[in-house]
């Protein structure tokens, strides 16, 4: 019998009390009877009735709201002001996906005369699917999550793996689903819950022939390992993974001077929010090198004024910290730190300062720190940036800064045509809206699939399958 195990305290840096032990074996045998019947049930709903469902659990959230606030709070160490928007953002991915689905055309229809005969169109659930339920996030990427909410609209029954350091959190949103269940009538597997502090469970369901696809969002190494995993299968499913990005930065020669210090300002406060701790982070900043010595002096002021904050849990800081170090190790890269004294698991910002071709020669730098860092290197020529585009790999966005927006050089729309899934004008990249008009996605490794969003109505799609039926008269 296994000991059990804690999740873990940022603000304190201690871990919780509480122990959480794994799902036992037997529960598999249980699944594997019901699951069949369940997803033939639950598929064979009306849209409406799924609709009915998803609300029903929004109504269950917001009665137990404050609970899941204060365990939310005490297993990531981020403030209330994040809870909150977390909270309000997965009630809006809820009411989205509500009414998406009453709305959405589920099937098409043509009639060819001369030939006597009618096509039908379905798209309909593609089966199970295994979600793994994300460390940066508790709520929105997690147990009723962007991934968990597009599943279940699409008429798929969900198998979630909780993240092992927000289990209290995973498992009060888990009871609220299970009540939504019960006021709806439906089958307790349309959602199983599974607690595990290893590899097991994820591995025994990512190989399960009953399991039709896989949400993922977290690392390279973990979104790899499941793709993997998934393509070795007798059947192969498919995985859709958000991995790493390095989210490049570009501010060009059309930029006044007295812009500088606004976009330094919001770049800063975009690196170190919530300790770096988004997919989205700027981790890579180009600037004219007309502009580089005041953009550098800038950012380093205003990230002098960003408050420290404990990152999530130590594994994640004893990774950020390792890949500072790698990063640092380089020769031809030179960096400037926080003031800060390391306390606990603080993350503590740091950016790193290099020019194109230390970039271009090594391939560490190009690679996701996933903290408060940033890279911040000069240019001359978009010329330049072509040679360092085209060894950079797949990316979730591209900022520009520019005020030639009609008129992008050839080279940085040829980038974000081939490689980007999101670029953003004049913005910084942090902060992705759930709406219909969003793509939360980009080329391997920043996706597993680049014709699919993670995040948006259309993030429903990955998790159906249509079938054609052929109709003679």
């Amino acid at each position: 019998m296994s000991k059990g195990f804690r999740t873990f305290c940022p603000e304190k840096n201690t871990w919780n009390t509480t122990l959480y032990f794994p799902t036992p074996d037997s529960f598999l045998n249980d699944w594997e009877q019901k699951i069949d019947a369940t997803q033939q049930s639950y598929s064979a709903l009306e849209p409406v009735e799924r609709a009915k469902f998803l609300l029903a659990i929004q109504e269950e959230l917001l009665l137990d709201e404050k609970q899941i606030q204060m365990k939310y709070c005490a297993e990531s160490g981020l403030a209330r002001s994040r809870f909150e928007m977390e909270f309000a953002r997965v009630l809006h991915t809820i009411q989205l996906f509500a009414s998406h689905i009453e709305a959405f055309q589920w099937q098409k229809r043509t009639e060819i005369s001369e030939q006597h005969k009618s096509l039908l169109k379905k798209r309909i659930a593609i089966g199970p699917v295994l979600v793994m339920g994300s460390s940066n996030f508790p709520l929105a990427y997690s147990t009723i999550g962007g991934d968990s909410v597009a599943a279940l609209a699409a008429g798929c029954c969900v198998v979630l793996k909780a993240h092992e350091m927000h289990l209290g959190t995973s498992t009060l949103v888990y009871q609220c689903i299970l009540r939504a269940i019960e006021k709806c009538a439906l089958p307790s597997t349309v959602f199983s819950h599974i607690v595990d502090n290893t590899y097991k469970w994820a591995q025994t369901f990512a190989q399960h022939p009953k399991i039709q696809a896989i949400g993922f969002t977290g690392s390279i190494r973990g979104g790899r390992a499941l793709m993997d995993m998934a393509a070795g299968r007798r059947a192969p499913i498919p995985v859709f993974a958000e991995m790493g990005s390095v989210n490049p930065v570009v501010v060009d020669a059309s930029i006044h001077p007295e812009k500088i210090s606004e976009i330094a300002e919001k770049l800063a406060f975009s690196i170190t929010n919530d300790a770096g701790q988004f997919c989205t982070k700027p981790g890579l900043i180009l600037v004219h090198s007309s502009h580089q010595q005041l953009f550098e002096k800038t950012l380093l002021t205003h990230l002098a004024t960003q408050t420290a904050v404990p990152m999530l849990h130590p594994d994640i800081f004893q990774k950020f910290e390792a890949r500072k170090r790698a990063v640092l190790k380089v020769k031809g890269v030179s960096a400037k730190h926080a003031a800060h004294q390391q306390n606990g698991i603080l993350g503590l910002w740091c950016l790193a300062l290099t020019d194109l071709s230390t970039l271009i020669e090594h391939p560490s730098l190009r690679e996701e720190v996933f903290g408060p860092f940033a890279l911040l290197s000069p240019y001359d020529t978009n010329e330049d940036l072509q040679d360092l585009f085209t060894c950079l790999d797949g990316q979730l966005t591209l900022s520009l800064f520019t005020n030639e927006t009609q008129t992008l050089h050839p080279s940085l729309l040829q980038f974000a045509q081939q490689k980007i899934g999101r670029v953003i004008l004049n913005g910084v990249p942090t902060g992705v809206s759930v709406a219909e008009a969003m793509h939360h996605g980009g080329a391997y490794p920043a996706s597993s699939d680049v014709r699919f969003t993670a995040v948006g109505p259309d993030s429903m799609l990955r998790f159906t399958k249509e079938i054609c039926w052929q109709i003679h008269h």
